[in-house]
């Protein structure tokens, strides 16, 4: 796995444990996050895209296969030792309205000191920088439930960013966003990728943004996990796998998804 690689799947197969018995969603998935590069989750509802994130995120186990993370098993990990690599933005709407921004962020800090722990001056410092990342310095004070959904969100991603994580994944960060958010956010991430040197997965529906920002694009499918650059995802003709079946096809002239009847 060479340095560049931070986490690297082999042979994974995701699903659930039910009454005893495994539930198998998918099989034989190889892929790799790498520094530097926005990596985009896409493919249509119940193909099994927070079942891969969960499992990537150890927060429920592969029913087989493995993940290795900075070169090493990710089950050899105790859970404080995996919350120094990887962060995790879910989706569920935040319930931190009676926080600050600044109380919010600081709360990233905790692998490092712990439930009741004090910010150092260092943490204060990661803070500061953190809010100014995602452009919310000058709102430190303000309460989480002042803010629109999208300042939300970048107070979320800059409480991951104090993890000091190198691995940062997020289930569709822009799901409650409108148009103008969700290009920022995207946007943001695409640069915390690039200028800090982090692997970021997200999943997301909003495949133009995923194609116009993202280095890596993965498409899952219910025949499984097709992984590149948007460039080769388009001229192979992968992304019209997202939509068989239905009245939409990709255009790869233009970069666009169009109705097939007009």
């Amino acid at each position: 796995m060479a340095m560049s690689t931070l986490l690297f799947a082999k042979n994974l197969c995701i699903g659930y444990h039910s009454n005893g018995g495994n539930i198998q969603i998918h099989q034989d998935l190889n892929f790799s996050l790498r520094r530097g590069e926005l990596i985009s989750l896409c493919g249509p509802n119940g193909a099994g895209k927070s079942t891969l994130l969960r499992t990537i995120a150890n927060l429920q186990p592969p029913l087989s296969g493995e993940i290795e993370v900075l070169e090493k098993p990710m089950k050899s990990y105790s859970e404080k030792e995996l919350s120094h690599a990887i962060t995790v933005v879910l989706t569920d709407r935040a319930h931190t309205g009676g926080l600050t921004v600044k109380e919010v962020v600081a709360l990233g800090r905790q692998p490092y000191t712990g439930f009741f722990g004090r910010l150092s001056q260092e943490d204060k410092t990661l803070v500061d920088s953190a809010v100014e990342s995602v452009g919310m310095t000058g709102k430190e004070e303000v309460y989480m439930s002042e803010l629109s959904d999208g300042e939300r969100q970048k107070v979320m991603i800059a409480k991951s960013l104090v993890q000091e994580c190198p691995i940062v994944i997020l289930d569709e960060p822009t799901a409650f966003l409108d148009v103008a958010s969700r290009i920022e956010i995207t946007q943001l991430l695409h640069d915390i990728a690039h200028q800090q040197d982090r692997a970021v997965l997200l999943s997301t529906h909003d495949l133009e943004q995923a194609l116009r920002l993202s280095d890596q694009l993965w498409l899952l499918t219910k025949n499984g996990l097709q992984t590149g650059t948007p460039e080769d995802l388009v001229s192979n003709h992968q992304i019209d796998t997202l939509f068989e079946g239905r009245n939409v096809f990709f255009d790869d002239k233009t970069w666009t998804f169009r109705s097939k009847t007009r």
